[in-house]
């Protein structure tokens, strides 16, 4: 596995297009010299293009006709619409069409959720319709936006797809950190079709994708799961498996001695399970090809240190670390990682100069499997 510096800083026209305000201008700029385009995207020619209008949730992009029809356009590249978000889109006055403006990729949020009143715009075939148009100045510019948005599309459709085969491609080519994001959308959207919780997300502190999925133990709810998660890293051109036991409190409910304790005893029971080598063996035997993008640099799992049994009962707040320091999982570990109370978890690298979404998706779904297949009657 290389181990070479996988995100690049772009320049000229791609930098400017890999931030979602900058999309928006320039599309709002396009408007101002031609706003005919338009028609066959939303279905009519706006009479005003506003950006973060007030009084419509801000929305990047409000089109107006004539005849008082608006539509409201959000573009998203590597960022989230929030729940919130969403909803104030959806209660805005006078029902104005929605419209989500992304990455092919992002097609199935829309088209995964029938109930949602939202459509949806290739933001590639969003330029593309300026690129007939008879003003050099934005046919030129439409022209080299279609051919970036174009190649991203491509990217994040061969990264996701078979990696062995003319049409696949390993997730190493994503090279910049928003298409990584955009694809963790779409891994997480296939893993709940598995009947799988997961989540699209970044890690604190630099903003490195990571996509999380989690099942239930037995006769549990999303408040004490299995966890399974990959991230992304800085600094090489692979992913950091996690893997264990990831408990969490339930809404009006205080962490307390009795959580801490089951959580840890859960995974102290399976002590064996939750480790690189008998993670690996098992899918040595179960998904042979899974097993190939697994290896370990390092440790799988730490030394304990100091007196989680302290930890257990009292928390970190209610208990000092032996140096007299802040208590935390820095200062006091179990031989799990984890970065709470609750969470006991090994770890494996992830090759991704040979892994694709999919190999995520079912290296995912796998390790879920192993670990409630493991959990103790």
């Amino acid at each position: 596995m290389t181990t070479s510096q996988p995100w690049i800083r772009t320049r000229g026209l791609d930098r400017i297009l890999a931030r979602e305000t900058s999309i928006s201008d320039l599309l709002q700029f396009l408007s101002d010299r031609n706003s005919e385009p338009w028609a066959e995207l939303v279905g009519f020619m706006p009479k005003t293009v506003e950006r973060e209008a007030i009084g419509s949730n801000q929305a990047d992009l409000l089109l107006t006709a004539k005849d008082g029809r608006v539509a409201a356009i959000e573009v998203k590249l590597g960022h989230i619409m929030s729940a919130k978000q969403q909803a104030n889109y959806e209660s805005l006055p006078g029902n104005p069409s929605l419209y989500l403006a992304a990455l092919s990729m992002d097609r199935q949020r829309v088209d995964a959720d029938s109930t949602l009143d939202w459509s949806f715009l290739s933001l590639a075939q969003v330029f593309e319709a300026w690129t007939d148009t008879d003003d050099g100045v934005s046919r030129a510019l439409a022209n080299h936006a279609f051919v970036v948005l174009s190649e991203w599309d491509w990217l994040l459709s061969r990264a996701f797809g078979p990696a062995r085969g003319a049409e696949g491609k390993p997730l190493n080519i994503l090279t910049q950190k928003f298409l990584a994001r955009v694809l963790t959308r779409r891994i997480a959207a296939d893993l709940r079709s598995r009947g799988r919780l997961s989540k699209a997300d970044v890690a604190s502190g630099g903003g490195l994708p990571l996509i999380q999925a989690w099942t239930p133990i037995r006769g549990e709810d999303e408040y004490r799961c299995f966890m399974a998660e990959v991230r992304w890293q800085q600094n090489n051109q692979g992913g950091k498996l996690r893997f264990g036991v990831d408990f969490g409190n339930r809404p009006g409910e205080p962490e307390n001695e009795e959580i801490r304790r089951t959580a840890h005893e859960l995974s102290q029971s399976m002590d064996t399970h939750i480790d690189f080598p008998a993670l690996k063996r098992y899918m040595n035997v179960a998904h042979p090809q899974l097993a190939g993008l697994l290896t370990q640099d390092g440790v799988s799992r730490p030394v304990a240190k100091g007196d989680w049994e302290q930890v257990v009962r009292y928390g970190f707040a209610g208990t000092s670390a032996a140096n007299g320091k802040k208590n935390s999982r820095q200062q006091t570990t179990p031989a799990f990682f984890g970065d709470s109370t609750l969470r006991f978890q090994a770890t494996a690298d992830v090759d991704f100069g040979n892994a694709n979404g999919q190999d995520i998706v079912n290296l995912l779904d796998a390790t879920l499997s192993y670990l409630s297949d493991r959990q103790p009657a």
